[in-house]
């Protein structure tokens, strides 16, 4: 009798502790309505509801297989500064240095959180840039690609998934050029010449082939360093503090989950008007150093 007395309050008490269990459960659901959504883990950025609306397919298609900038990118001026000099005609790193003209351009998007934004302050200050694409994010976000062109702006081909291709050579190369180019000529109409590998790895096998597919490799001369998740003012002192005439400027406008870019947006407030009120012009990469960026 004791003993049955006993197990029914022990199965008193656990059924207690699992009615609160299951409320509480109940309780943290309403409280994040995010909870069980099928998006991807962004660290501590906020998750707003531009990716609720997003398919499984284009989350997957979203991700960099490279990785971040962070984690892949190796500074590599003076190698890529001897490349310009042996394929002066297939690699291009700035401008003339007679005009006061920039360019800047922005790597890795469209992302619907932070492209938007940057088309807005752009359209803003009547400044003009060149978006270096993703495929498999441009196929995602085709509306957003398409308001980059219909506002003046130029795109290049940063490759379909974000490899490093100093580590997987040229047929690898080849077949995300070709992806990308197909996909942006889908949305766009015509196949951009203008071509940026991930983390600006080049070798001299790359380079050749970028050439051989009738591209320009577009390298920059100011790195903004916006991709360590700086702060407005820490992107904004490395972008005037490096500016020459001529330059071509690295920023980014998408990245990996984990990367927080709000400091790229907040910076263009104060890096464009104060080179404006200076007298320098912001232009696209093909604008810059007189190119065709179609083919």
């Amino acid at each position: 009798m004791k003993n049955k007395l006993l197990f029914k309050r022990y199965f008193y008490f656990i059924s207690i502790i699992i009615l609160i269990m299951l409320v509480s459960c109940k309780y943290q659901s309403e409280q994040n309505p995010l909870e069980g959504e099928q998006i991807p883990d962004m660290g501590n950025i906020p998750r707003t509801g531009q990716w609720i609306n997003l398919t499984d397919e284009q989350i997957e298609m979203m991700k960099l297989e490279g990785g971040a900038e962070i984690e892949g990118r190796k500074p590599n001026p003076i190698s890529n500064n001897l490349l310009q000099q042996k394929y002066p005609n297939i690699l291009v790193l700035r401008g003339s240095l007679n005009d006061k003209r920039v360019a800047l351009t922005f790597d890795d998007g469209p992302d619907p959180r932070y492209t938007p934004q940057i088309l807005d302050i752009l359209k803003k200050y009547d400044a003009k840039a060149t978006f270096f694409l993703v495929g498999a994010r441009a196929a995602a976000h085709r509306g957003i690609t398409e308001r980059i062109v219909e506002e003046g702006h130029a795109v290049g081909n940063h490759t379909y998934w974000h490899p490093n291709l100093s580590k997987e050579g040229v047929e690898r190369l080849e077949w995300e050029v070709t992806d990308t180019e197909n996909v942006l000529n889908e949305i766009l109409g015509y196949k951009p010449s203008l071509f940026r590998p991930p983390y600006g790895a080049l070798n001299e096998e790359l380079v050749e082939k970028v050439g051989e597919l009738g591209n320009s490799a577009i390298g920059w001369s100011v790195d903004s360093l916006d991709w360590m998740q700086l702060s407005p003012e820490q992107i904004k002192n490395n972008v005037l503090s490096n500016i020459h005439p001529g330059a071509i400027i690295l920023m980014h406008d998408g990245g990996h989950w984990t990367m927080d870019l709000l400091g790229t947006v907040q910076s263009l407030h104060e890096i464009i008007p104060e080179l404006q009120e200076d007298g320098v012009e912001f232009v696209t990469v093909p604008e810059l150093i007189d190119i065709n960026d179609r083919k």
